[in-house]
């Protein structure tokens, strides 16, 4: 059975996850909510630019979490072997 590379978390990737969650946000202002366009792109703005380094931290938890699960998990698999 191959391993599978974990990739380490980028900021590139948390702003493409970051811009999609800012564009559901902007629609359902406009849309649900009824807001100003203005006032829509706006709020979507600061979200977008808050998402970002939020995203990231979740992502870096989340990387270091399975990094140490697969380190305990090692040792296990060599005495069976």
């Amino acid at each position: 059975m191959g391993q599978k590379r974990e990739q380490a978390p980028t900021w590139s990737g948390a702003a493409g996850r970051a811009l999609f969650g800012a564009a559901i946000f902007f629609i359902l202002l406009v849309l649900i909510f009824k807001r100003p366009i203005a006032v829509a792109f706006l709020l979507s703005a600061l979200m977008f630019l808050l998402y970002i380094p939020l995203g990231h931290a979740i992502d870096r938890f989340m990387h270091r979490r399975k990094l140490r699960t697969r380190q305990r998990e090692q040792p296990e698999r060599k005495t069976r072997q």
